[in-house]
C-alpha cells in the first residue's frame, strides 16, 4: 500500500484531490488508520483514478462517473459515444443560439435606427420651429448632433447592453420583435408619445426627479422658447442637469421633439454636459409657461 502523498505522487495529482474524491465517495482509499488518520491506496487503484480524470474530461457528472466505474470497460465506451452524440446535439443548439443572437441583436439596431430617424424628422415639425425661432434649412447640424447622441446612448455605449423596452399605457413590451409587432398597431402621430428607450431608467429618473435637485436659473411667463434661451447659463462639465418644463401647449409639450431639438442646440453650443441631460415637459396649469434648470446638489 501507498500513503495518500505516495500515491498523488504515482498518479500525477495532488493530495487535495484526492481527499476531494474521498469526500464526494469518488475514489476511497482502502484504509484509513483510526489513530493516525492517514490514507492508503493501492496501485491497482490508479486505475480507477485514470478513468475518472478522463471521464471528467469528457464532461461526466459525478454521478455519472460513479455508476460507470463499476461497469465494464465496453459499456463505458457506449456510454462515451452517448456523450458524444449529447454533445453533438449541444454543440448544434448553441449554434442555433448564435444565429438567433445576431438576428435579434440586428433587428434592435435596425428598430433603434428607424426610432432615431423617426423622432428626428418630428424635430422639424413647424411648432418646434416656430418655438425656437428657426427655419427647417437651419436645423441640420442639430438633428446630426441629436442623432448621433441618441445612437450613442443606445447602440455604442461601452455598457452592458440591455434590451430594448416600449411602454404603452403602462404595459411594457421588451425585446425588438415585440416592439416590430406593437409599431405596427400604433398610429403614426401616437409614435414618439408611447415609445420610450430603456424604460425602467426612464422611471427610476423620474422617481428620483425630486429629490436631490436645486435650481439654478428659471424664467416664467415666455411665449417663446428662443425668447430667453441665450440667457440660460453655461452647462459645466460634469455636473448632471435637469430641465423641468411647464408649457400651456400640449401640442408644443406633449410630444418628444422639444426636449431633442433643446438638447440639440445646446450640444451645438459645446455643452457636452447636455449629453446626459434629462428633460420633462408637462402641461401647464396656470395658462402661463416656465422653464427652470436645476442640477444634482
Amino acid at each position: 500500500m501507498m500513503t495518500i502523498k505516495e500515491f498523488a505522487s504515482f498518479c500525477g495529482c495532488s493530495t487535495q484531490t484526492l481527499r476531494y474524491y474521498d469526500k464526494i465517495d469518488l475514489l476511497k482509499p482502502v484504509k484509513v488508520d483510526q489513530w493516525s488518520g492517514y490514507r492508503y491506496y493501492t496501485k491497482s487503484q490508479a486505475i480507477d483514478f485514470v478513468k475518472i480524470k478522463n471521464l471528467q474530461t469528457a464532461d461526466f457528472t459525478i454521478d455519472e462517473i460513479k455508476a460507470l466505474l463499476i461497469l465494464p470497460d465496453q459499456q463505458v465506451y457506449e456510454a462515451f459515444d452517448r456523450k458524444i452524440a449529447e454533445q453533438a446535439q449541444k454543440l448544434e443548439r448553441i449554434k442555433e443560439i448564435q444565429q438567433s443572437y445576431l438576428t435579434e441583436v440586428n433587428r434592435m439596431k435596425n428598430l433603434i435606427y428607424s426610432f432615431c430617424d423617426h423622432l428626428l424628422d418630428k424635430v422639424k415639425d413647424p411648432a418646434v420651429l416656430q418655438e425656437f425661432g428657426m427655419n427647417a434649412e437651419d436645423t441640420d447640424a442639430i438633428v446630426a448632433a441629436v442623432r448621433k447622441l441618441l445612437i450613442s446612448r443606445t447602440i455604442e455605449s461601452g455598457d452592458q447592453p440591455r434590451p430594448v423596452q416600449m411602454v404603452v399605457d403602462e404595459k411594457l413590451f421588451e425585446g425588438a420583435q415585440a416592439l416590430e409587432n406593437m409599431t405596427f398597431l400604433i398610429k403614426e402621430e401616437e409614435l414618439d408619445n408611447t415609445i420610450y428607450l430603456n424604460a425602467e431608467h426612464i422611471r427610476k429618473e423620474i422617481s428620483d426627479l425630486t429629490e436631490n435637485l436645486e435650481t439654478l436659473w428659471e424664467v416664467h411667463g415666455w411665449s417663446y422658447t428662443h425668447e430667453f434661451f441665450d440667457q440660460i447659463p453655461a452647462l459645466e462639465d460634469g455636473v448632471q442637469y435637469v430641465i423641468m418644463i411647464h408649457h400651456h401647449e400640449k401640442d408644443v409639450c406633449g410630444t418628444l421633439s422639444y426636449p431633442l431639438f433643446l438638447i440639440g442646440l445646446m450640444l451645438q453650443k459645446g455643452y457636452r454636459a447636455a449629453e446626459d441631460m434629462h428633460c420633462y415637459i408637462e402641461t401647464s396649469n396656470d395658462g402661463q409657461n416656465h422653464f427652470a434648470l436645476l442640477c444634482r446638489k
